[in-house]
């Protein structure tokens, strides 16, 4: 039996993963408890672990709470491309609620913690709570603009700005509501994953980080990555973060 004390941790425990989806999304207190109350355990996995599996039913919202996820659609032939990157706050499948299957698998690219709303108590959150909805609105609205983004880079720009302009990117995902925003943070993605995220060989992606580290305007040492010169990096990208704004707190200033 779970006495008073440990209910009372749990409870905190759980509104601590919470916090940055809702802060970036402006929930008062008392939306904030009641998507809390609607909340299933969390889910620790390890990095590998499938999150979503490509196919099975939908059946909860899970938040993202800690960690690092990719998502993947598995093509005909059983390759895969990688066709998104989420950071702790994003919401793993908020743009895939309406289908009955999800239609890409989702795995952890570091040890993660997710917190999954079934959708039944969802449903009733969003009748009752338009703050809720909303919250969800923007969420699915800024990962469909992070998307046209990619689809831009990818047909129009060259090796050194695709690399250039996903590693800022990811760098101010990350630096979105962390209690000590830097430079630097950890890049839990292989050389052939970058290679897949931005349609290129491996071979090729090396010679640009190398090119970048040349530079000066990144270090890249065991998955922990360093940008050196944010501005130069973000001028080789044509890096503008307009269409990141739907991630910020309401209330933040610009990273």
């Amino acid at each position: 039996m779970v006495d008073k004390d440990d209910k009372l941790s749990m409870s905190h425990d759980r509104s601590a993963l919470l916090s940055k989806l809702t802060k970036r999304s402006g929930l008062s207190p008392s939306d904030e408890q009641a998507l809390l109350a609607g909340a299933s355990t969390p889910r620790h996995t390890a990095r590998g672990d499938r999150l979503i599996q490509e196919g099975c039913e939908t059946t909860s919202l899970i938040i993202l709470c800690d960690g690092m996820a990719r998502a993947a659609r598995t093509l005909a032939d059983g390759s895969q491309q990688i066709v998104a990157i989420f950071v702790a706050g994003d919401t793993l499948n908020a743009g895939e609620l309406m289908f009955p299957r999800s239609r890409m698998s989702i795995s952890a690219l570091t040890p993660t913690v997710c917190l999954p709303i079934p959708l039944a108590r969802l449903d009733r959150l969003v009748a009752n709570r338009p703050a809720i909805a909303r919250a969800l609105w923007l969420e699915t609205a800024a990962q469909a603009a992070i998307q046209q983004e990619w689809m831009v880079w990818l047909g129009r720009r060259n090796a050194q700005a695709r690399l250039a302009h996903f590693l800022c990117e990811v760098c101010y995902r990350l630096q979105i509501g962390a209690e000590d925003p830097g430079e630097a943070f950890d890049l839990p993605l292989t050389q052939h994953e970058l290679a897949d995220i931005l349609g290129l060989s491996t071979v090729h992606v090396n010679r640009v980080l190398q090119f970048l580290r040349s530079q000066k305007l990144i270090e890249l040492s065991r998955n922990r990555l360093t940008i050196q010169d944010k501005s130069g990096l973000r001028e080789i990208a044509e890096f503008d973060a307009q269409y990141l704004r739907g991630l910020r707190p309401p209330d933040a200033g610009a990273c």
